[in-house]
């Protein structure tokens, strides 16, 4: 079933709904609308990013379940195989098989029960584009289509690009269509850790006794076996700690990496020029933007955002 037209809160505030960019992370977008339906919030316009336009327009034309059911059947090899590999000059990847999988529930964006749109980006200009019209399936391949990864779509004689690149947390598209309060969700606002990179400590920690400690007529054998061993794992640990920080990071660790470090930045400076009345900052920094097999851990992730800041929203819409 679609998504219900909202029903305006008594103080007939519009409220809008920003889905932002974030890969894999995105299914934490489920988690949030899942729980704002548990608070009985529905929004008056949904404007979605990437992964967040795909979750958002999966929602209104009531394909959410079944989006649910396969992000949640997902693992790491399915995750693979759910697009075509397709090599050439275009992208790694080839995501229409996996769009065609949904093509029964597309529609025009405008006959949705909720005003919707989707961002992306135009390939040649570098222009932001807002797409509120024609197939939703295909506006969603765009706002999604990851540069390198994904082949660019073609739409209105433009080259479309993932709208990440541009606007990934579209707060500004969500006022323009009208919304006098918005809710954001940024995943990419919590970097994410990288821990192979942070320098290990110097030496072994100090809760581990020293050797003079070992010494100690007290300790039975058994425990001086045991903390021998324990430092042992310890120094062991260090050693391979040591021995990563200094190896090459590989290929696709810099290019996600990069790429998350230039989402953050982005997503940073758009908010503090355009900012939402709340934002919700699921912590997503173990998240690899490639962990589609994580379903289940972001979805909860995305459902206690909401419930954690629920007083706050009810409070923004008066209730």
């Amino acid at each position: 079933m679609p998504a219900e037209p909202s029903t305006p809160p008594k103080n007939n505030k519009r409220l809008g709904l920003a889905l932002s960019a974030g890969a894999a992370r995105g299914w934490a977008h489920i988690g949030v609308l899942q729980a704002l339906e548990e608070i009985n919030v529905k929004p008056d316009l949904i404007a979605g990013c990437s992964v967040g336009a795909l979750v958002g327009g999966a929602y209104l034309c009531g394909a959410l379940p079944a989006f649910e059911r396969w992000a949640r059947e997902l693992g790491p090899l399915s995750a693979i195989s759910a697009f075509s590999l397709a090599i050439g000059p275009g992208g790694l990847v080839n995501s229409a098989a996996a769009f065609e999988a949904f093509r029964e529930y597309d529609c025009d964006i405008k006959d949705l029960p909720v005003e919707f749109a989707a961002v992306a980006a135009d390939l040649g200009t570098g222009e932001e584009i807002w797409l509120r019209d024609g197939s939703l399936v295909d506006a969603l391949r765009a706002s999604s289509a990851i540069p390198v990864l994904f082949h660019a779509v073609r739409r209105d004689d433009r080259w479309l690009i993932d709208g990440a690149v541009a606007n990934p947390t579209p707060v500004s598209l969500a006022r323009t269509m009208g919304a006098d309060v918005v809710i954001a969700v940024d995943l990419n606002a919590v970097p994410r850790v990288l821990d192979r990179f942070n320098p290990p400590p110097p030496s072994v920690p100090a809760i581990i006794p020293a050797r003079q400690e070992l010494e100690d007529a007290s300790l039975t054998a058994a425990v001086r076996m045991f903390i021998a061993d324990t430092q042992k794992r310890v120094r062991q640990g260090l050693s391979l700690a040591k021995a990563r920080h200094l190896s090459k990071p590989q290929l696709f660790e810099t290019a996600y990496a990069a790429a998350d470090i230039f989402q953050m930045h982005l997503a940073r400076a758009r908010l503090h020029a355009e900012r939402p009345d709340i934002l919700l900052t699921p912590d997503m920094r173990d998240a690899m933007p490639t962990s589609f097999d994580r379903a289940d851990e972001f979805i909860e992730k995305g459902y206690l955002a909401v419930m954690n800041a629920a007083a706050d929203i009810n409070a923004l819409l008066d209730r």
